[in-house]
């Protein structure tokens, strides 16, 4: 049975709009994200018999840096090898655009995504643990610093959090190598917190990128104790102002994670650990594009 791989169109939303709306018992994050992913490109889907019947996103999270997501095959064709179709034209599109690294993300749970994404090459690099709590306003917040980027990467580069994620950090189901560049944009933006001088301890916050009306992410937390304390019940308060309902967070380091659940965020337990692969092209790997596969 032939499957077709190519770029998706506008005609598609439908077709991948049906998919999603079976994916996570209907609470997939796509429909927040398809008009923008259909707008910057990146997006392919698997057509079989004429019909969609997956898809999958490629995007630049920075130069040189590609981020692999939203594999998704529709439940009634599972099974058929959609899915390592679209990963492998995934990867071969992702490869001739002469990345440094090609990364991704999937659960501990999801062991067909992992077997498909080690055959492919990738490694794991990192794990992280996904929790949640409910925006709750405290009564008394402190107000923290806005520090400059270069007081913020100064304070991360001797951070034992940051070292514990690898270097990376989550926003969203995403995750961004941190550099001062990086650095720069979210302080722009106004999502570097610090309390102390010098700092005692430092907070990302920020939208959730694919459901930004919903869910703040603290992309990043690590200090001494008091300063934690401080942080996290001024990104209620920040969440809290800017309508959020849950503060969700991507943690690598077991003590902050430890402090989290202790401060009433819940642990998934059925999605394990969140792990994190990637792939490396060597310098003399050539991609080989292809538009189709046949199983």
């Amino acid at each position: 049975m032939s499957i077709k791989v190519r770029p998706a169109a506008p005609k598609d939303r439908e077709g991948i709009l049906a998919i999603s709306r079976r994916i996570w018992e209907g609470e997939d994050y796509v429909p927040f994200v398809l008009d923008q992913w259909l707008a910057e490109g990146g997006l392919i889907v698997a057509e079989l018999s004429g019909e969609v019947a997956g898809f999958a996103k490629t995007t630049e999270l920075a130069p040189g840096e590609l981020w692999l997501e939203g594999l998704r095959v529709h439940p009634e064709h599972q099974g058929k090898g959609i899915a390592k179709t679209l990963a492998r034209a995934q990867l071969d599109l992702a490869l001739a655009q002469r990345p440094q690294v090609v990364r991704l993300a999937t659960v501990e749970a999801n062991e067909a995504s992992l077997h498909i994404a080690r055959e492919l090459g990738f490694r794991e690099v990192a794990r992280f643990f996904y929790l949640e709590a409910d925006v709750e306003k405290p009564a008394r917040a402190p107000t923290p610093q806005r520090p400059s980027s270069e007081e913020t990467w100064k304070f991360l580069s001797s951070s034992q959090a940051l070292q514990e994620g690898r270097g990376l950090i989550g926003f969203g189901w995403r995750f961004y190598t941190l550099t001062p560049g990086l650095l720069a944009e979210l302080g722009d933006k106004g999502a570097l917190f610090s309390v102390g001088t010098p700092p005692k301890g430092f907070l990302i916050l920020v939208p959730d990128p694919y459901t930004p009306a919903d869910i703040a992410t603290l992309a990043f937390l690590d200090g001494e104790d008091d300063a934690l304390e401080d942080l996290l019940k001024f990104a209620h308060v920040w969440a809290s102002e800017q309508g959020e309902r849950i503060i969700a967070a991507m943690v690598a380091a077991p003590w902050i994670f430890k402090f989290l659940i202790q401060h009433g965020f819940q642990f998934v337990p059925e999605l394990g650990a969140v792990l994190v692969l990637e792939y490396r092209p060597r310098m003399s790997e050539t991609p080989q594009v292809a538009d189709s596969g046949r199983e």
